[in-house]
């Protein structure tokens, strides 16, 4: 099929087909059948491959660990913060030991040390008693004895011994302050609550080396690796990584082909209007109605911010020590980290709220009652943020016991540490929130005008919200491989699918209202984007299911389709450099007296989201994805390092970004200080770049050369986190934190509190509103695009 268009032949390309806007519903559909599809697959193999949560019984029949006792040690490592310390099949924190590592790891060494007691009452243990034992161990540990008829599992005399010493060993662990492995919080010290933690640690080792029935491979697919109790890969993660590489390439070679096509159509994405960096509002010094309410969630954001980061450098201290200062009696570790993990998030929120209620008026006539619930929804974030300061707090600390610790104080999983109270009143808050914007951008939600970006402003925000709601199903009753999934259902819908959906179409927003892209334009890229986001990251979720006791299907369907996450991050990068070529077009306007206004610093800021987004999103990230990677590296700082450049490079950026867009209106252009900006903005980045490659990145490489010497357990081990090596790299942190807190957290702080006096006046202004398509919506493209 062809066109005429200009004397030229269109061929109804690949590209064509993806830009006609006829066709975007059938594409729209057809990603979320696959999306749809694949998350029962994996809603329903997380359940029916569970490992079993049972009593554990002695050969003579007599309960040893009973199910209660592990659903309690469950609780007690929720409610005490015990994830902010260290972690459970890999997720968590880092500061202690992976407990189901070190758990299985002792369970081998001391059933090995009871068989050799055993021996030496018939003589001496020559070498190969002592390979033989070794070896038996192996297949003791692998040997799955769960009786499902009778719903228990049937444990040996060598591994009762190795509970009760496991048992002995984490009761010095938490109450002893003289044993070098020692908890030093205090607020875990009753003998039942630690006997319940080592039967919820047994079990997590357990299952991580029983084979899955009629499988010749654990329940974690062998994992943590560690030779000695027999984990060592299998042939899927080989199988799968190779799989996923070439995957990988040809995915690349479809992205390149198809933005070629989009070339040769024509039509330059960075004309212009005549000026750049600047919108219709600041060069007219326009602040809309309801605007101004936005600057107390800007306030609120940056405030956060700091608590956030203040929580970054106490958990940091509490590594290495400097001079003896030790705060965990003031603010314990899992506290201070608790803070640092949640009020990251929660910053970025306020931001986000902030900036998309900031863009209604421009989009459309403020309806009645509006101010109202703005004021209502800063209300309820405020009592969010005050009840996770003090309830995660006196939570974690013991202070709140039994069921007022989970509602008021922490629930404990990581990234959802709020008490559940509170979390439903945030999920209230962002329900509000979702409402505030469908009242600011309801005359656009008409067929003509489905897929503009007010539209999708409303889709993007909504769909984040929504994934909020799985975080409900995740109960202290649910077994631990279940409720870590409806968690990560959560957490990593927000980070790679939902955030990456919302910061496309922000910056769409951002880049149509500084005159850099047509709203067609922007259309399309956030239509072919999130379609990309979502087909990968929606299913590429399963990346983080690897090691939590899921079958094979997870490995197969994570390795594949998170491989590809960095295909939309590559569509977005190839124009790059023309991006970074606006801030030269913008000078030249301002000088020629075309504008009055750059918004070079917020520039900056959008520039940086590229670069944070294909380097340390897309590049780290799938580097660790590879399932032979992960394998080895989950659970060490390698993932640390990708975290922080995807969180802050990216969601940190955008937020700051939009914050500054909108601060930017809301100050008077004397209260408005472009170098104490632009010095911010490189303090902050340069500050994140060197924490990561003095420290995180570096001692990730160090822990996975200790995984691959010895595993897990050892990488994760006191020797280690408390040797020379470690220490060392983690002062070398303090180099790029003084960078990012001096240079670029402290005076953006100052910058925006000190300005709150100085908000320009609201103005009723009749001109400069978007106007809503009255053709059509498919009908608005270049009549090449339309078939």
């Amino acid at each position: 099929m062809s066109k005429e268009s200009n004397g030229n032949s269109i061929h109804q390309n690949l590209a064509l087909i993806l830009l006609n806007k006829n066709y975007w519903i059938t594409h729209f559909m057809i990603v979320v059948v696959i999306s749809v599809v694949g998350l029962i697959y994996l809603g329903r193999v997380t359940y029916t491959g569970a490992p079993p949560l049972v009593d554990y019984v002695s050969s003579a029949g007599d309960t040893v660990i009973s199910r209660e006792e592990i659903k309690r040690g469950e609780e007690v490592f929720h409610l005490r913060g015990l994830m902010s310390y260290g972690s459970f099949w890999g997720d968590g924190a880092e500061r202690g030991p992976d407990f189901s590592a070190d758990a299985l790891h002792r369970t081998v060494v001391t059933m090995r040390s009871f068989y050799e007691n055993e021996a030496k009452e018939k003589g001496a243990v020559s070498q190969y008693d002592q390979d033989a034992i070794a070896a038996q161990v192996k297949r003791e540990v692998h040997h799955n004895t769960w009786e499902e008829d009778a719903d228990l599992i049937r444990i040996n005399d060598a591994q009762i011994y190795a509970f009760e010493e496991l048992n002995v060993h984490y009761t010095k662990m938490f109450s002893d302050p003289d044993y070098p492995e020692h908890f030093m919080t205090g607020y875990i010290t009753d003998s039942e609550d630690i006997r319940a933690l080592t039967a919820f640690f047994y079990w997590g080792g357990w299952v991580a080396a029983a084979n899955r029935p009629g499988e010749t491979y654990s329940y974690t697919h062998n994992w943590p690796y560690d030779p000695d109790a027999g984990n060592t890969p299998t042939s899927a993660n080989y199988i799968w990584s190779i799989i996923s590489i070439l995957a990988l390439f040809l995915g690349i070679g479809v992205v390149l082909y198809v933005y070629g096509q989009m070339k040769s159509l024509g039509g330059e994405p960075f004309s212009g209007n005549g000026t750049s960096l600047t919108t219709h509002d600041l060069e007219n010094e326009y602040v809309r109605p309801t605007q101004r309410a936005t600057y107390k969630f800007f306030a609120l954001a940056v405030i956060l911010f700091g608590i956030q980061v203040l929580a970054g450098i106490i958990s940091a201290t509490d590594f290495v020590r400097p001079y003896g200062l030790y705060l965990g009696d003031i603010i314990p570790f899992t506290v201070a980290r608790s803070y640092h993990t949640l009020f990251q998030i929660f910053w970025f929120f306020m931001c986000w709220v902030g900036y998309t209620i900031f863009f209604l008026p421009r989009l459309a006539k403020v309806p009645n009652g509006q101010a109202f619930l703005i004021n209502l929804l800063f209300a309820l974030c405020i009592i969010v943020g005050g009840g996770a300061l003090v309830g995660i707090y006196l939570g974690q600390t013991g202070v709140l016991t039994g069921p007022a610790a989970y509602w008021f104080g922490s629930q404990g999983w990581e990234f959802m540490e709020l008490g559940r109270a509170f979390q439903i009143i945030l999920l209230m808050a962002f329900a509000l929130w979702i409402a505030i914007i469908y009242r600011g951008v309801k005359p656009w939600l008409t067929k003509k005008n489905l897929w503009s970006v007010p539209a999708w402003l409303l889709y993007g925000s909504g769909i984040m919200v929504a994934f909020l709601f799985f975080g409900l199903l995740v109960t202290p009753d649910t077994n631990f491989a279940i409720a870590d999934y409806w968690r990560w259902m959560v957490v990593h819908m927000w980070v790679e699918v939902t955030f990456e959906v919302f910061t496309t179409v922000i910056v769409a927003y951002m880049l149509v209202q500084m005159g850099l892209v047509t709203r067609m334009m922007a259309e399309r890229v956030i239509f072919l984007a999130v379609i990309l986001f979502l087909i990968t990251a929606t299913l590429g979720i399963s990346h983080n299911f690897y090691w939590i006791a899921k079958p094979t299907g997870i490995i197969a369907i994570g390795s594949v389709f998170s491989t590809l996450q960095v295909l939309p991050l590559l569509l977005l990068t190839l124009d790059a450099w023309k991006m970074r070529q606006e801030g030269e077009r913008a000078n030249e306007y301002v000088a020629q007296g075309k504008q009055k206004f750059l918004m070079d610093g917020v520039w900056m800021f959008i520039l940086a989201v590229n670069f944070w987004n294909i380097f340390g999103a897309g590049v780290f990230g799938s580097l660790i994805n590879l399932p032979i990677v992960n394998y080895f590296e989950h659970a060490t700082y390698l993932t640390g390092n990708h975290a922080h450049a995807a969180m802050f490079g990216v969601k940190g950026n955008i937020a700051l970004g939009g914050m500054l867009f909108c601060c930017m209106h809301l100050f008077h252009k004397a209260s408005w200080n472009p170098k104490l900006v632009m010095t911010s903005f490189w303090s902050l980045n340069i500050g994140l770049a060197l924490m990561m490659f003095l420290d995180l990145f570096p001692v990730g490489v160090y822990q996975l050369v200790a995984v691959l010497q010895e595993g897990l357990w050892y990488a994760r081990s006191y020797e280690i986190v408390q040797g020379v090596v470690f220490q060392t790299l983690t002062y070398f942190r303090s180099l790029g934190g003084a960078v990012f807190v001096i240079g670029g957290l402290l005076p953006l702080i100052w910058f925006v509190l000190s300005r709150g006096s100085q908000l320009r006046r609201e103005v009723e202004v009749k001109d400069g509103e978007w106007s809503v398509y009255e053709k059509h919506w498919a009908t608005q493209e270049d009549s090449k695009l339309l078939g």
